[in-house]
This record gives structure tokens, sequence and C-alpha cells, in this order.
């Protein structure tokens, strides 16, 4: 009885956290639910297109060795919280296609500790699956590249077009390191790439 009780008052919680009401859990916060805590670790294409594709399984990501450790694309120092989350800087400080700035200054662990500072969004909450309305915007974003042509980014267009760029510069400055850049490597559910 116990039991049922719990999962009763833990699905009944989960609602009124979807429907904000109640605050979401910081140790699921950071997968669907923008937040003030760093998360240790984030899945990635966690609703996935399709069961049945090997190639389409939950992406494990170690957020905290991204955010600590020398992982950014030359190896020599740690990621800026903008270069993933990137409406998180100053409209100034925007490169290439981007073009859509939610803060003053550029995002830092720091920064985020401040008692008014706001809370980082979740990938989820801009890029979600194609054809599917992000939480936060009406619709996911668009961009246009150098070639001209206007591409959606849909998660798995932002992800691939973020993560895999990055891992493929690694690999350019050290061969052997364990940035994933084949399908089966990230979509294994056990890539290796940041993982204690």
């Amino acid at each position: 009885m116990k039991i049922r009780i719990a999962l009763g008052a833990a699905a009944a919680y989960a609602a009124l956290a979807l429907a904000g009401i109640a605050p979401a859990p910081t140790s699921a916060a950071a997968l669907l639910f923008d937040s003030k805590t760093q998360p240790e670790h984030v899945v990635l294409n966690k609703s996935a297109k399709t069961a049945k594709s090997p190639d389409k399984e939950k992406v494990p990501f170690n957020h905290k060795t991204h955010s600590l450790k020398n992982y950014s694309a030359d190896l020599k120092s740690v990621i800026g919280c903008a270069d993933c989350h990137h409406t998180d800087q100053p409209k100034s400080a925007l490169k290439g296609v981007l073009k859509t700035s939610e803060r003053e200054e550029v995002l830092t662990t720091a920064g985020l500790e401040k008692a008014d500072a706001k809370p980082v969004k979740s990938c989820a909450s801009c890029h979600a699956q194609a054809d599917v309305k992000p939480a936060g915007w009406a619709e996911n974003p668009k961009v246009t590249y150098e070639d001209g042509d206007e591409v959606v980014l849909a998660n798995e267009e932002a992800y691939h077009r973020n993560c895999i760029t990055c891992h493929e510069a690694a690999k350019k400055t050290k061969a052997d390191t364990l940035a994933p850049i084949k399908c089966a490597d990230c979509h294994s559910g056990k890539a290796t790439s940041g993982n204690d």
C-alpha cells in the first residue's frame, strides 16, 4: 500500500511539475526543465523517433566532465557554457548563424550561482523533435547557412551540428581521443566520451 501511495504521489508531483505548478526535482530537472543546477549526466535523444532503429538509442552525455575538463575542440581548455548554451550570451557575442540572445552577460558557473541569475534552458526548450513544437518557442528555430540553405534546427540537427563538429575538430587535434563521431558511438546508449 505504501508503494502505491508513493508512486501515486510521485506521479501527481510530476504532473504538477509538467504543468508548471510545482518545481521540478533538480536531479531530473536538467533533462526536461530549465534549471540553475548543473547536471552531472544528461540524456540526449531522450525520446527517439523509433524504438526499432538501433541508431536512435538514447545518448548519455556527461555534462560534468564536459564542463570541467579540457574538452574544447582544440583540447586545450574547458568548454565555455555558451558554446552549447548559445542563447546564454549577449547579442554582441553571437557568432555565425546564431541570432538569439537571452542574457546580458556570458553564462559562467559563477554567474549561475548569483541569486538573481536566470535558469539555463535545456536543449529541448528550443530544439524539439522534427515536426514537434519546442516548449519555449512557436516552432523549431531555423537558420540560413552560407550556402543559402535554410535549415530547421530540430534536436537531431542541433545536436549533430554542435556535438559532432566539435568532436571532429578534437579528432583532428588528437586522433586517438575518445570523442565519438560515428552514429553507433553515441547512439549505443553507452557513449564513452566524457564518461568517468
